[in-house]
């Protein structure tokens, strides 16, 4: 496991992890002699005023299945901490749910109450 910094709450980082990603699944599967891109695997944290009101975010998701720029998939988790707009969620994206977003590429998405982990199992 390696954290990459990210200066601040914007999401520049996200594709930089992407590149990190698929440098590192390049010279793994290069040395498995296979072509498989899932021996990395990308994991990002965000949070829900970022995830949905920054367009690097969805530029990202978008070129997932690009030939020259897939990671084979990534994991995003999205802390709905309510802080990065001054505005309430229903004005400040069309969606109910920060994580609408990824429905754009069909992504599956998990709806997790961190006050009662003990229902996620």
């Amino acid at each position: 496991m390696e954290l990459l910094a990210n200066p601040s709450h914007l999401e520049i980082i996200n594709p930089v992890v992407m590149g990190k990603v698929r440098a590192e699944n390049h010279i793994a599967s290069t040395f498995a002699g296979t072509e498989d891109r899932d021996l990395v695997v990308p994991f990002l944290i965000h949070g829900d005023a970022a995830f949905s009101g920054q367009g690097v975010v969805y530029e990202s998701l978008q070129m997932q299945t690009l030939a020259n720029y897939t990671v084979g998939g990534s994991i995003h988790v999205i802390v709905n901490n309510q802080i990065g707009y001054t505005t309430v969620p229903a004005k400040g994206r069309s969606g109910m749910y920060a994580s609408d977003l990824a429905k754009a590429v069909n992504a599956p998405i998990f709806h997790v109450n961190a006050d009662s982990l003990e229902d996620v199992s």
